[in-house]
């Protein structure tokens, strides 16, 4: 990028932190809008970002895992911090905590099969592992069969059934990872966009919508088939499994397979072999809407032995009380997940996960935020709630649970903002968000965005849009709240234009969810700053706005 823009875009930023006119009336313009806005802009800081990461990342909370002296400190933090910043309680009880009663397990899974007759081997870690395993000390069920049941979904507005009629109580179910597609019929390269939602991937395709599928029909098991070589997600999952795992508590009181998790794609090739049955056929065949579940003719049983444990976690919330009279009954919520993965003692050296950037840094800038607006003279119409979420890392439990008892009513929560993982490598002119295309949020990002002068990508930054189920958004979105998850872009100023995507990549290789998650010196704080300005913007315009978001038609959400 040549100097001038680059130039001209830092004095626009400066222009919008610093010197904004002071709070005055509301009529809609951009212009009242940032008037309104200027002291709580110019409050949003590098030092203070930097204050909040440094301390929630630091080795004296132990990686923030819930359940922990951890837990503790980080909670203790963030309460004083809202309390300090001006803000309400967020629990009606007159408290900033909401208790979430979850479950700790420390899983050893074992599998053993037998396929015409033969043993075939399946070791824990090497060809599967749990993730969520049936909630019991001690667990043995009898297999009476493997089946393969194509995507293992279930989604009737799109016509799609694999089960269709088909018996899968105590058998061990095989299913692939991700949705079924097909091409355009005008172009190769894209996928139809009338087959489920083309290039963008639904609800459906989650383990968490496929977990329950086979729950609901009393499988003994399922397994996603990964291929370790082509995805991380087995070796993510492969860290997960040792440790321990955690549930809500209200999981233990309904059915589930005895084990759900992963299954290398290696592995089900030997099932498969062993059966007489083409292993490339079976991915060929969950492609045809007809598809019927497969038998590979296999029996087996399935060991848990958990060590498990029960305790009360908590999220932390608080409240910027709006301005209207109806209205500030009425709610947006802004989330950040504020625990990590704790310490690992059998690790040598360094043995503290402390997620500096996942997601003390989302945290901090949520703080900021709730700063910002705590500090209004003029209010927006609607409440504001911020809650920094348990247990996100063991699989959104701390928003999961938020949905399944609000603190405040569901209907009447018109929008969620959620942040993970912050920008620490320096400012970008485009701004982006993962699941683009869900409701009319996507309306204020854009305009928050020009009136940061910059540049908002209408379209999913992670492509396929599967970051948007892999945070605390989708279970606001599950109970029918707009939700989204605002990015950073790809344009870095003053940097070649693969910067960003290298940085990313050297994080993701090298520091996303190991102890080398750790503030940085190198970390440049700048683009954090703007894009919890441009998120406080957006969700102001929300939190304003007469009218509510709405889903739009396409989105399986807006049932």
């Amino acid at each position: 990028m040549e100097l001038g823009r680059i130039t001209t875009l830092v004095i626009l930023f400066s222009v919008l932190a610093i010197n904004l006119p002071v709070a005055g009336q509301k009529s809609g313009s951009n212009f009242d809008i940032l008037k309104v806005l200027k002291p709580a802009l110019k409050s949003i800081n590098r030092e203070n970002l930097l204050a909040h990461a440094k301390t929630l990342a630091s080795d004296e909370f132990e990686g923030r895992a819930p359940g922990t002296v951890g837990e503790r400190l980080t909670t203790q933090y963030l309460a004083n911090q809202f309390r300090e910043a001006g803000l309400r309680p967020g629990n009606p009880d007159g408290s900033f905590f909401q208790a979430v009663p979850l479950i700790g397990y420390k899983t050893t899974p074992q599998i053993a099969l037998t396929i015409n007759g033969k043993s075939v081997p399946l070791k824990f870690l090497e060809d599967f592992i749990h993730d969520l395993p049936r909630l019991q000390k001690n667990v043995k069920v009898e297999v009476s069969d493997v089946v393969f049941a194509g995507y293992g979904i279930v989604a009737p507005q799109y016509g799609w059934d694999d089960y269709k009629d088909a018996d899968v109580r105590n058998k061990l179910v095989l299913i692939l990872s991700g949705e079924p597609s097909r091409p355009d019929a005008t172009d190769a390269k894209k996928s139809d966009a009338t087959f489920f939602r083309g290039d963008t991937r639904t609800y459906y395709s989650t383990r968490g919508s496929k977990y329950a599928q086979a729950a609901k029909r009393g499988a003994a098991g399922i397994l996603v088939i990964t291929d370790p070589e082509k995805a991380r997600t087995y070796a993510i999952f492969k860290t997960f499994a040792p440790m321990e795992g955690m549930a809500l508590k209200n999981v233990a009181s309904s059915y589930w397979p005895a084990v759900a998790g992963f299954v290398t794609k290696k592995a089900v090739d030997r099932f498969a072999a062993q059966a007489g049955v083409d292993a490339s056929e079976l991915e060929k065949s969950a492609q045809n809407k007809d598809f019927k579940t497969i038998s590979l003719k296999a029996k087996g049983i399935i060991s848990i032995s958990s060590k498990i444990r029960h305790f009360t976690s908590k999220n932390v919330v608080a409240k910027v009380e709006g301005s209207d009279p109806q209205l500030r009954n009425e709610y947006v919520i802004y989330s950040a997940h504020w625990d990590h993965l704790g310490k690992d003692t059998s690790l040598v050296g360094d043995q503290i996960y402390n997620g500096a950037n996942d997601n003390a840094a989302g945290v901090a800038q949520m703080l900021e935020i709730a700063r910002g607006f705590a500090a209004l003279k003029t209010r927006p119409r609607r409440s504001v709630l911020f809650i920094a979420t348990t247990a996100e890392e063991k699989g959104f439990l701390g928003s999961r649970f938020y949905a399944q008892n609000p603190l405040y009513p569901i209907s009447n929560t018109v929008a969620a903002i959620n942040l993970d993982a912050g920008n620490p490598y320096g400012l970008t002119k485009d701004l982006a968000s993962s699941g683009f295309g869900n409701s009319t949020i996507d309306d204020a990002l854009i305009k928050a965005a020009e009136m940061q002068g910059r540049t908002f990508l209408k379209e999913s930054l992670d492509g396929d849009g599967g970051y948007y189920f892999a945070s605390d958004q989708i279970e606001f979105a599950k109970v029918g709240i707009p939700a989204v998850f605002p990015w950073s872009g790809n344009e870095y100023l003053g940097k070649p234009a693969d910067y960003g995507e290298k940085r990313w990549d050297e994080y993701g290789k090298n520091r996303y969810h190991q102890v080398t998650d750790e503030v940085m010196p190198d970390w440049d704080m700048t683009g954090a700053v703007e894009d919890a300005r441009w998120m406080m913007i957006a969700g102001f315009l929300i939190a304003d706005e007469l009218k509510r978001p709405v889903w739009y038609p396409a989105t399986e959400f807006r049932k």
